[in-house]
């Protein structure tokens, strides 16, 4: 049995062998068919066979292909009308947005694409689209931080955001006017603020702003102004005196301002007869422009700063940081008294800016009549530089929450304050040299850890104003 299967399977090999060899030797018979190119489909929603109704020009474009024989490996498109071989591009995507560059009110682009299949062959009859573009106007308006206080000097910055649907890049300039809407300037397309100063016309009294957006078909933006409503008012400076009022809670200081503003008009007339000095409340006309801010500092040489309890979160402080640096690099000169909010200097080294190194002690409460008298070191220093005795001054009303000052290696402690539970009296009052990299190696940062306006009980603190302006702030 075994060898009559055997005998079997051998029969049936050889016939399938002779089978497949005469299979071999028959001629095929019919025609040959060449690779079919494949087709390719735009999806563009069409109000016309070849052409759209004015559209924008940030197209999203759809596309596919077919092939009878075959697969699709990818597509070349092009923008050219009538493209030369190296006008095609490759792509494998089957959508893309485009953006179509404005040039006129009215501008047209034809789109063109081709599949490409397995055996390289691309359809011969590209799928093409005109796309005639109708320009968009441009928009402008204004940012949460552009309004404008009331009232200003001559400095005054003004902040917009502008977009246009055919691209922002299509904005070429702007335009703004001073008060009248019949005398334009231009701006840069690209620039988002502006900074108006005595020399752009801001002269003492009501002024409104004007801007409106034009792109390159010269297409206008609706105009808008600043301040939406009305006018603010501007003051140009009385002289080189600046008095910042930074104190939020002044009936329970007893109104230092009035403190401030007294010892000025009496000290001044004595240091030069035509000396005159503004006042600024930022508490309420603090600018929402840093630049504004900074710049209107630039505008005077000598500036008392006097602040309550500051914080490092605080926009006030935050601003001084940057914008006292650039003051002094003018070759102005200032006096910056500040009292410390509890947990003050936990974050980082917000005196860098300073001639305070570190804070040293605290201290819950210092009484009234306390002594704060002149460090004997710094007081050497102050008459080898410039010939003078500080006055020992007391503090007219008890103080809560103050902390010790520890001074950099150039600055000159100028006040200790007379502790009698130590031996190690706390500075208090610093004067810095300005010796960083863009500074000018003078003496002209007088900083404070108490409000300076607590020490009248000897009834002599317009003395010491009297000798930082006379004598250390002397130009």
């Amino acid at each position: 049995m075994q060898n009559l299967l055997k005998t079997t399977f051998k029969i049936g090999l050889s016939l399938a062998l002779l089978s497949v060899v005469y299979s071999c030797k028959e001629k095929i018979t019919g025609e040959y068919h060449p690779n079919s190119p494949p087709e390719t489909f735009l999806f563009v929603q069409s109000t016309g066979k070849d052409t759209l109704n004015h559209t924008a020009s940030i197209q999203k474009l759809f596309w596919d292909g077919r092939d009878e024989d075959g697969f699709i490996t990818g597509f070349y498109y092009t923008w050219e009308a009538f493209p030369d071989s190296g006008d095609w591009q490759w792509t494998q995507e089957r959508s893309l947005t485009f953006p179509l560059k404005i040039t006129g009110a009215e501008t047209s682009y034809v789109f063109q694409i081709r599949a490409v299949d397995n055996d390289g062959a691309w359809d011969p009859t590209p799928a093409k689209q005109l796309f005639p573009i109708k320009n968009t106007s441009p928009t402008i308006n204004w940012l949460p931080s552009s309004r404008i206080p009331d009232t200003t000097f001559t400095v005054a910055s003004f902040i917009w955001q502008a977009n246009d649907l055919d691209g922002d890049s299509t904005i070429v300039y702007f335009e703004y006017a001073l008060d009248d809407t019949t005398q334009w300037r231009k701006i840069a397309g690209f620039r988002r603020n502006l900074t108006l100063t005595a020399d752009s016309g801001l002269t003492q009294g009501e002024h409104v702003f004007y801007i409106r957006a034009v792109d390159v078909a010269n297409s206008r933006s609706p105009i808008i102004r600043m301040p939406q409503r009305g006018t603010w008012y501007v003051k140009e400076p009385k002289g080189e005196y600046l008095l910042i009022d930074d104190f939020a809670n002044e009936a329970q200081s007893n109104y230092p301002d009035r403190y401030y503003k007294s010892m000025l008009s009496q000290i001044l007339p004595e240091i030069d007869p035509q000396a005159g000095f503004d006042y600024w409340n930022i508490e309420e006309q603090f600018p929402a422009s840093r630049l504004q801010f900074i710049e209107t500092l630039k505008l005077f040489k000598r500036i008392i700063w006097y602040c309550d309890l500051i914080q490092e979160t605080d926009e006030h402080f935050i601003t001084a940081q940057v914008a006292i640096p650039e003051f002094l690099a003018t070759g102005g000169k200032i006096i910056y008294s500040v009292q410390f909010n509890q947990g003050f200097g936990a974050l980082g080294n917000p005196l860098e800016f300073t001639p305070v190194d570190s804070l040293g002690k605290m201290f819950n409460f210092i009484t009234s009549n306390s002594v704060y008298y002149p460090d004997s070191t710094g007081q050497q220093s102050i008459d080898e530089l410039f010939g003078v005795q500080l006055p020992e001054l007391k503090v007219s009303k008890i103080i809560v929450g103050l902390m010790g000052l520890k001074p950099k290696p150039t600055a000159i402690p100028l006040y200790r304050y007379d502790d009698p539970r130590s031996t190690e009296d706390p500075i208090f009052i610093l004067l810095g040299r300005n010796d960083n990299k863009h500074g000018t190696d003078a003496y002209d940062f007088i900083f404070s850890a108490t409000p300076l306006h607590y020490l009248q009980a000897n009834n002599n603190l317009n003395e010491f104003f009297k000798i930082v302006f006379n004598d250390i702030f002397k130009p």
